[in-house]
């Protein structure tokens, strides 16, 4: 029931929010990224600026009813100018997995997800490291809202233990998204992270300025998506997406914009 709902909401977002796919269904998507920012929300004296460009994996499926786990992996390679030196690293950056279970299907769809990040991939103290080294823990609540022709409304708020130092967050997004015809769509998304401020360290540190322990941040993710073909049951459908996010508000982190270009397959 919860799959044939989403899949009535849009093409090509069925795999959104609060929705979760059947045993044996998914999503996929590699994007390619590039994020830059010359500007920093607050104070950091000596930065020049920060540019990002990797390659992402995210994929989630379905193996039991109303259960699917869901992963990302980043690879990045970032370069950074302070105070008139330049300095660069690359790799596998912060990985996630997760577990989305779905919990009820009318009026709205609600969920609950658990996600785990897993920093084993590189060194926390290199000169710029590619994620602080800690492991975060996220227990998340999502809703959903179908609005048949006129898309979909999406609802989610978080809480994430972060397991050292930094302070831990409170998580939210707001998103809504609608398909014109069988192949286009569009989906936006308000995503927000707001310090708890319990850190238990100084607010700046050395390194990636992306890692402050204390920040705040609410980013605006700008979508257009296309899937080839038409929907057929029992086969999958490739796609491809555009992504524009431009950072709105925030403190104590940088301030920029990320470009990201994807190639989705939903079976």
């Amino acid at each position: 029931m919860v799959s044939a709902v989403a899949c009535v909401l849009a093409p090509g977002l069925s795999h959104a929010g609060a929705w979760v796919p059947e045993p044996g269904s998914g999503y996929h998507k590699v994007s390619v990224n590039h994020f830059r920012s010359d500007d920093f929300f607050g104070s950091r004296p000596g930065f020049e600026e920060f540019r990002s460009t990797g390659v992402t994996y995210y994929g989630e499926v379905g193996v039991l009813p109303r259960l699917a786990l869901f992963s990302s992996v980043p690879i990045t390679r970032l370069r950074q100018v302070q105070d008139g030196t330049r300095t660069e690293s690359s790799g596998v950056a912060d990985v996630d997995v997760g577990a989305r279970v779905n919990l009820l299907e009318e009026p709205v769809v609600l969920s609950a997800a658990f996600l785990f990040k897993a920093p084993y991939f590189y060194d926390e103290d290199a000169r710029l490291p590619r994620g602080n080294g800690q492991e975060d823990y996220e227990p998340r609540l999502l809703l959903g809202k179908s609005l048949g022709r006129f898309g979909y409304f999406g609802l989610e708020a978080a809480y994430r233990f972060r397991a050292d130092d930094p302070s831990d967050e409170f998580r939210y997004l707001v998103e809504y998204g609608v398909g014109l015809g069988e192949n286009l769509y569009f989906r936006s998304k308000l995503d927000g992270i707001q310090s708890i401020e319990n850190a238990d360290v100084d607010s700046q540190v050395p390194g990636n300025p992306a890692l402050n322990p204390e920040f705040d941040l609410g980013r605006l993710e700008l979508t257009t998506g296309w899937n080839f073909g038409s929907p057929q049951k029992g086969k999958g459908r490739w796609g491809m997406e555009f992504t524009y996010t431009p950072d709105l508000y925030g403190d104590n982190t940088l301030r920029g914009q990320r470009f990201e270009f994807g190639v989705t397959f939903s079976h």
